[in-house]
C-alpha cells in the first residue's frame, strides 16, 4: 500500500514538551524539601535527578516508537498480554511492600507493573477491532473473546490493589468497544456488572479504597487520606487566582504528603494559581482533541482505536489526578501525567505520544463518524 506521509501532529508535540518542560520546574519546586529530608541536608535535587535519569529511557522509546511503523505493533500485541498478565503474577508473588503489590523490581530498577498493561490493553483491543471489526456487533466476538483475554489482567490489577487504574481500564475498554461497533445495550449490561464486581471486592476487601471513599463522603472520618485531600484544598485556597508564586507553597512544608506524586497539581494551584491550574488542565484537553483528530485522519482502524485510546488513556490520568485535589472524586493515588515524579507511567505516556505522532503522519482512509467505526467506500 503506497501511504503517502504528513507532517507530525505539531500541536501534540508541542503541547507535551511544554507540559513536561513545566512538570520539570514544577517537581524541583514541590520536592526540595523532601529531596533534603531523604538526603539528610545533602541535596534539593534528589527527585528531581531522579526523573532526569528516568527520562533518559523515555526519550530513547520516544525517538524509537516516533519513527518505525506502528502497524508492526499488531504482532506484538498477543505476547504484550500475556507478558503484562506474567509480570502482575510475579509482582503478586514477589512480595507486597505494605498492604500494595504495585511494583516490579528487577536489581536497581522498578516500575509499576499496571502502567505497561495499560498500554497492552489498549494495543491489543486495537489489534482485535481491526481484524474483526465486522463482526464486532456479534456478542461472542465482539465481547466474550476480547473481554476473556482482558478481564484476567483488570483482575490482577485491582488484586494489587489498584482500583483506580481498573476502573479507568474498562472505561477506555468500554470506550473503545462501542466505537468498534459493539451495541450500547451489551456495553451497559456487561459494564453494570463490571461495577458490581468491583464494588463487591472493595466492601470485602482489606485496602484502602472503602477508606477512601468514606473519606470523601466525611473527611473527618478517615485520618491521612481525609487529611491530605483537606490539605490539598487549603493549598489551592491559599493559591487564588494567581498564586503565591513559584517556590512560595506554604503546604509542601510537611502539612501536604506526597507533593512530588499524587498531589503536585495542588503545588500548582497553590504557588502559580487557578489561572495556570486551569491552563494545565487545557493542555491534557488537547491532547485527547489531537488524539481524535489523528483518528480521523488514520489509515486504518487499528490507527484509530489506538489513537482514541491513548489519547483517553492520557487525559481520564490527567483529568482524575486534578479530580482528587479539586476535592470531586475520592483519592486514587493516579499520578499526573508529564508531571508527576515516576519513570514507569512518565515512559508508557512518552510511548502513547510517540506512536500518536506516528500514525499523525499516515493518510485517511477510514473515518469515525457519530463515534462508530465505518469504512470508506
Amino acid at each position: 500500500m503506497n501511504i503517502k506521509e504528513r507532517n507530525q501532529d505539531k500541536w501534540l508535540l508541542w503541547t507535551v514538551v511544554l507540559l513536561v518542560i513545566f512538570g520539570l520546574s514544577i517537581l524541583f519546586s514541590a520536592s526540595w524539601i523532601k529531596s533534603l529530608e531523604i538526603t539528610e541536608g545533602a541535596s534539593r535535587i534528589y527527585f528531581l535527578q531522579n526523573q532526569l535519569f528516568k527520562f533518559i529511557p523515555g526519550i530513547i522509546v520516544f525517538f524509537i516508537a516516533s519513527h518505525f511503523n506502528y502497524r508492526r505493533l499488531q504482532y506484538l500485541a498477543p505476547v504484550l498480554m500475556v507478558g503484562s498478565f506474567l509480570l502482575l503474577v510475579y509482582t503478586r508473588v514477589q512480595g507486597c511492600d505494605g498492604d500494595s503489590c504495585r511494583w516490579l523490581s528487577i536489581g536497581p530498577i522498578s516500575f509499576q507493573t499496571s502502567d505497561l498493561a495499560r498500554f497492552s490493553v489498549i494495543l491489543f483491543l486495537a489489534d482485535y477491532i481491526d481484524r474483526n471489526y465486522k463482526y464486532m456487533h456479534q456478542f461472542v466476538k465482539g465481547i466474550l473473546i476480547p473481554l476473556c483475554w482482558i478481564l484476567p489482567i483488570c483482575a490482577m490489577i485491582i488484586m494489587q490493589p489498584d482500583n483506580s487504574t481498573t476502573i479507568i481500564l474498562l472505561t477506555i475498554v468500554f470506550a473503545l468497544l462501542f466505537i468498534g461497533g459493539v451495541s450500547l445495550p451489551q456495553i451497559g449490561t456487561i459494564g453494570v456488572l463490571s461495577v458490581g464486581a468491583i464494588g463487591i471486592f472493595i466492601l470485602n476487601s482489606k485496602n484502602y479504597a472503602l477508606s477512601r471513599i468514606l473519606s470523601f463522603i466525611d473527611p473527618s472520618t478517615s485520618g491521612n487520606v481525609g487529611y491530605q485531600s483537606s490539605q490539598a484544598l487549603i493549598g489551592l485556597r491559599q493559591g487564588g487566582i494567581s498564586g503565591m508564586g513559584i517556590g512560595e507553597s506554604i503546604q509542601k512544608h510537611s502539612y501536604l504528603p506526597e507533593t512530588h506524586t499524587d498531589f503536585i497539581f495542588a503545588i500548582i494551584g497553590e504557588e502559580l494559581g487557578f489561572i495556570v491550574g486551569v491552563m494545565v488542565m487545557l493542555a491534557y484537553i488537547v491532547i485527547l482533541f489531537r488524539a481524535i483528530q489523528i483518528s480521523k485522519k488514520s489509515n486504518d482502524i487499528f490507527g484509530i482505536i489506538l489513537s482514541i485510546g491513548f489519547g483517553l488513556s492520557i487525559t481520564f490520568y490527567a483529568l482524575i489526578n486534578i479530580g482528587v485535589v479539586i476535592g470531586i472524586i475520592p483519592v486514587t493515588g493516579v499520578p499526573l501525567p508529564f508531571i508527576s515524579y515516576g519513570g514507569s507511567s512518565l515512559i508508557i505516556n512518552l510511548l502513547m505520544i510517540a506512536i500518536l505522532l506516528n500514525i499523525s503522519k499516515a493518510q485517511r482512509k477510514f473515518k469515525v463518524k457519530k463515534w462508530r467505526l465505518r469504512v470508506d467506500g
